[in-house]
């Protein structure tokens, strides 16, 4: 069987320039094992969905990557700041954005409402509060019922019974 340029070459592929670098094969084993370790600890706490046919383009820098996700435990932080940048990005102008009064006017009766929402349910029913608290955290069942010091599935109970009653009400 006849052997090939291209067999006899060690390449990898470098993301920022989005190309391919001849190595030698004891840089491309030292690099394999370093991403390829990257990887497969990312993948096991959840902040790394490449398939496996893309394998080949990790090259364990996750931050800028296009496969990352977000692990299940990791608190989902919300902002206007956040929201205006993607306004922003998406071809929206920040002043047309704030420039809205009816949109900050409804932010500002919906934090009002919310906040006294929140501050009769922290008073009548501490417990749902710190339920509610632990889901608006994005934690997971598990973490939530540690926070609570409370078996999982008396956290699991007591969420359905909560978001139940509130379905109800509102």
């Amino acid at each position: 069987m006849k052997t090939n340029a291209n067999q006899t070459t060690s390449t990898i592929y470098y993301r920022p320039l989005k190309q391919w670098i001849e190595v030698t094969p004891e840089q491309k084993r030292d690099w394999e094992r370093f991403v390829g370790a990257t990887r497969k600890a990312k993948q096991r706490a959840g902040a790394c969905c490449i398939p496996f046919k893309k394998s080949y383009k990790c090259d364990g820098l996750c931050d800028t990557c296009e496969f990352r996700c977000v692990p299940k435990d990791d608190p989902q932080h919300l902002s206007i700041d956040t929201e205006m940048e993607n306004a922003y990005e998406n071809g929206v102008s920040r002043t047309s954005f704030l420039a809205d009064s009816r949109l900050t006017t409804e932010i500002d009766i919906d934090s009002l409402i919310l906040n006294g929402l929140l501050t009769e349910l922290q008073s009548s029913d501490p417990e749902s509060y710190e339920i509610l608290m632990a889901i608006a955290d994005g934690l997971s069942e598990r973490a939530g019922a540690e926070r609570l010091q409370m078996p999982r599935n008396t956290f699991v109970y007591k969420r359905n019974q909560l978001l139940k009653r509130l379905k109800e009400k509102f």
